[in-house]
């Protein structure tokens, strides 16, 4: 289904301005939505002359049944079976009437305010009560809202609902003078945005309360108001009414969270209500987040725990390191040192992954800011005036889970020191990183510029300590696989058969599914 900008670019005449106005209105009108217990739709005029009314957008109330089980967004409707839709776009001011849904198209009879039209509403038994609002932008009415609803399944009208029906037909003027929806409307940002149902309050143009419904009540008692609103002002109950300042002022839909103690929470929107630019009276909407804030505290605290956790697990780690480095500079033998300082330069690895994730609670790691801080580490404990290294990194492999992140940093440092203790040509040491991510796999490919893997090398006989951690690491934990071979030869060295011609380097290559296993570390 085409979105609602590009059905009214593809499907009418409306211009930017007039598209950007409707698409204002479908943000904010599930407040009218609600008020009215109705499904609203959006009409505009088809762009082809006599081709009738398309619905452009389509609301649901979650106060009252719906009529329309199907998406009818996109239908077209004729405009000899509209009359009523017609007349409100024409005359510019609100239509209402019957819809019965007998199958039939009828004359329109009655007056100038009620009249009934047959109109087929396959699946209803019922008649639909209908209501036109003609939608104003600038100096013309470009489109209709409708309302329609079920008579069958109208429950009898309690003070509430007459409540809601009033404020409904306040708002539909506005739309039919072009002051609703607002322009701009102050964000709700972190606030949880209330709805008709989480509570309603009604205030006349003095700011006296003069409608409360059941849950607003229920929101004001819990802010510590214990007397009968009705007619009071929420100065004199006690409450901060600066959010209702601003929207007497500026004419805009204004939000604010009322904060009393340190567990309770209540967030309210006020809507200003305007006949000819006057504001005569505002809604506002509560609601009671409490309970929300209390768990967003609570995930707080979780998140500050985590990260407090990584970073002491990444000062431990730096710990073990920095002892085992002077260690290493203590050993007596040169194979001592060697090994001491591959330890600790794979703990420095983990070290490095456990500092990214204690930057964010989230157990998620940008690995190629990962990347950059191993080979970082590598240059440094390799590099020197009498054997220069250069390694060169292409692509990347983004945001990976913590648990991958982990043996995957591990792994690059294990061959790319490989590469560097293997791969010298007498010049120095030029190491390539390819990085490759898709949606079914990762790769990470590492070339060096020496003499190859020699014949007949196989991982399961000849590997090292450093190549078997790797191949663990992949095979095992993450699920993937992992090749070598002489470069200029694209046998895979797995296979036990050595290459024939001239070796220009080796390349190991590494294929980690998305969805392989991953290793319980971190």
């Amino acid at each position: 289904m085409p979105s609602f900008d590009q059905l009214a670019r593809t499907r009418t005449t409306l211009d930017p301005g007039e598209i950007a106005h409707l698409q204002r209105l479908v943000g904010s009108w599930a407040l009218l939505s609600d008020l009215s217990h109705s499904d609203l739709l959006l009409y505009v005029e088809a762009d082809r002359e006599g081709a009738g009314f398309m619905a452009l957008g389509h609301c649901r109330s979650v106060t009252g049944p719906t009529v329309h089980p199907h998406d009818p967004v996109g239908m077209i409707v004729e405009s000899r079976r509209q009359p009523l839709m017609a007349r409100a776009i024409s005359d510019g001011r609100l239509v209402e009437g019957l819809i019965p849904s007998s199958g039939t198209p009828g004359d329109v009879v009655g007056d100038d305010e009620v009249v009934e039209e047959a109109l087929e509403q396959p699946g209803l038994g019922g008649r639909l009560v209908g209501e036109y609002v003609p939608v104003r932008f600038g100096d013309r009415h470009i489109a209709v809202m409708a309302r329609e609803s079920d008579s069958t399944l109208t429950r009898q009208a309690s003070p509430l609902e007459r409540a809601y029906r009033n404020v409904w037909r306040r708002l539909a003027e506005m739309v039919m003078s072009g002051e609703f929806p607002f322009v701009t409307e102050e964000g709700a940002g972190e606030f949880r945005e209330p709805r008709v149902g989480d509570g309603s309050v009604l205030l006349d143009r003095e700011r006296h309360i003069e409608f409360v419904s059941p849950n607003a009540v229920s929101a004001l008692h819990r802010l510590g108001v214990g007397q009968n609103p009705q007619g009071r002002t929420l100065r004199e109950l006690g409450i901060d009414e600066a959010v209702v300042g601003r929207a007497f002022t500026t004419h805009h839909s204004t939000v604010a969270e009322l904060v009393v103690g340190e567990d309770l929470n209540v967030v309210v929107r006020c809507h200003p209500l305007l006949s000819k630019g006057r504001v005569t009276g505002a809604l506002l909407l509560t609601r009671d987040i409490s309970e929300l804030r209390s768990r967003d505290r609570l995930l707080l605290s979780r998140e500050v725990t985590i990260r407090e956790i990584n970073h002491r697990v990444k000062n431990n780690l730096q710990t073990i390191q920095a002892l085992l480095r002077l260690q290493a500079r203590r050993a007596p033998s040169a194979d001592a040192r060697v090994a001491i300082e591959e330890s600790a330069r794979r703990i420095g690895a983990i070290a490095i992954v456990h500092e990214t994730l204690s930057a964010d609670a989230a157990d998620e790691v940008e690995f190629d800011q990962v990347v950059a801080k191993v080979l970082g580490m590598v240059e440094e404990g390799s590099s020197g005036p009498e054997s220069p290294l250069r390694v060169e990194v292409v692509g990347g492999l983004g945001t990976l889970a913590g648990n991958v992140a982990m043996p995957l940093a591990v792994v690059l440092t294990e061959l790319v020191q490989n590469a560097i203790d293997h791969g010298g040509d007498g010049l120095g040491c030029v190491v390539s990183v390819e990085l490759e991510a898709s949606a079914q796999e990762l790769r990470l490919r590492v070339v060096d510029r020496g003499s190859g893997v020699p014949d007949g090398f196989s991982l399961d006989r000849d590997a090292g300590l450093g190549l078997t951690i790797v191949r663990t690491f992949v095979v095992q934990d993450l699920g993937g696989t992992i090749s070598i071979r002489s470069r200029g030869n694209e046998r895979d060295r797995d296979s036990g058969s050595g290459p024939e011609g001239f070796a220009t380097g080796c390349e190991v290559e590494v294929k980690i599914p998305r969805s392989g296993r991953s290793m319980p570390l971190g």
